[in-house]
């Protein structure tokens, strides 16, 4: 009834004025009522009847459903209909019951006791209208009568015109709210239109520069391998299918990228294939000893197949970034790998190589530090890198929340 931003004390209190106002309405609503009943009144004296004075006090304890008439609108209007029918009284209890039970109503049975309420103001009206004829008076039955039409009429009006525009107004906030929630959708539609078309000319550019590059890199080097094979240096060829092998692998990767940015893109991990836990890393340590890496590892995680496939992925990832800078930087290219952790614990990552005084690759632009730390960041872990007597030292630490934290994060 009152904003909701209104200090809750000041609410209580108007709500309260509000009923006291309403109950003091009633009673004198009544009190008039009973005077155009010749039943309570007699008419010799004009002085209420012993049966208007006791029908009179039970109206009044029907006034004190009127606290309810918000939350439970049903109880004054059945209260009401007692007082205006067995009692023959005023309808003003249920007509108050009645004005919020239209602006409530949605369902068939609701308008169907609400059709039953106006009923009963229009019965009441009826009986006080035919009991008026009986009255000795002619100029107190037609005032008595006139009343009665009045009384009716007004009542009649304040209840659809109330809660009609009740309803009114509701139904306009209803469509406001509709469309300002349409024009958020319209606006994050436009932009992720826009987004699919700049994600559509990215990857036709990639594609006509990178994707071409590394073809004709991997057919460049598929042709110096044949070339190979007629030198009889068996080093020289291995050498050459490695990096035709990293070739081709890299531009089967750009290509399931590409088909990812044209398709909308559903996430940075969206261009990985399904993991397979254990397998994965048995996976890539072996192409990280086929490109010329020692690994050395130690794996100890309790059921890293069933973690998420974005932990599996990102471990995956931060694991092949971690080997590949070992390939380019380490002094004898042999790394020492610990993956320990399990579910509830989190994974801690541990890659440790060796590093020459003089590096041999001095451009680096550090992208790829760069690259796990925000894959860490991304799942809430950290990364922390150092230099400790003539070694690298890699770790990361990675969160694995249990089902029920997953579910219900804080």
């Amino acid at each position: 009834m009152f904003p909701r931003s209104w200090p809750r004390a000041v609410r209580v209190i108007l709500s309260g004025i509000v009923v006291l106002v309403m109950m003091s309405t009633g009673l004198l609503v009544t009190v008039s009522t009973a005077m155009t009943n010749p039943g309570y009144i007699d008419p010799a004296t004009d002085e209420p009847t012993t049966l208007g004075a006791i029908m009179i006090g039970v109206a009044m304890l029907a006034l004190l459903t009127l606290p309810f008439y918000r939350r439970a609108p049903l109880v004054p209007m059945i209260a009401g209909t007692v007082v205006a029918l067995l009692l023959r009284l005023d309808p003003f209890v249920l007509a108050v019951g009645l004005t919020v039970w239209v602006v409530r109503a949605e369902r068939r049975w609701h308008w169907a006791v609400a059709a039953a309420g106006f009923a009963v103001i229009l019965i009441c009206a009826g009986l006080h209208l035919h009991a008026l004829t009986g009255w000795p008076d002619p100029d107190y039955r037609r005032t008595g009568q006139i009343l009665v039409a009045v009384v009716t009429v007004l009542c009649l009006g304040l209840v659809l015109g109330i809660s009609l525009g009740v309803r009114q107004r509701r139904s306009a906030r209803a469509a406001e709210a509709h469309a300002r929630a349409a024009e958020h959708s319209n606006e994050q539609l436009t932009e992720q239109l826009t987004r699919q078309q700049e994600r559509q000319v990215l990857a036709r550019e990639v594609h006509d520069t990178l994707a071409s590059d590394l073809s004709g890199l991997s057919l460049h080097v598929g042709g110096l391998e044949k070339a190979a094979q007629h030198s009889g240096d068996p080093r020289l060829g291995d050498e050459l299918r490695t990096t035709r092998h990293y070739a081709d692998r890299a531009l089967s990767n750009l290509r399931t990228l590409l088909t990812s940015l044209r398709e909308g893109g559903a996430g940075d991990d969206a261009p990985a294939p399904s993991p397979q836990g254990v397998a994965d890393l048995q996976a890539l340590f072996a192409e990280a000893a086929a490109g010329g890496v020692e690994v050395r590892p130690f794996v100890l995680v309790d059921g890293f197949s069933t973690a998420s496939d974005a932990l599996q992925h990102a471990v995956r990832r931060i694991l092949q970034e971690a080997l590949t800078n070992v390939l380019r930087h380490s002094s004898d290219r042999t790394a020492e790998v610990s993956l320990t952790g399990g579910e509830g614990q989190g994974i801690d990552l541990r890659v440790t190589n060796r590093v020459p005084d003089q590096p041999r690759f001095t451009a680096g632009s550090c992208t790829g530090l760069v690259g796990l730390e925000e894959r860490a960041r991304a799942l809430g872990g950290t990364v922390e890198t150092r230099r400790l007597e003539g070694r690298f030292i890699l770790t990361v630490r990675l969160p694995w929340p249990l089902p029920e934290t997953a579910e219900h994060p804080s």
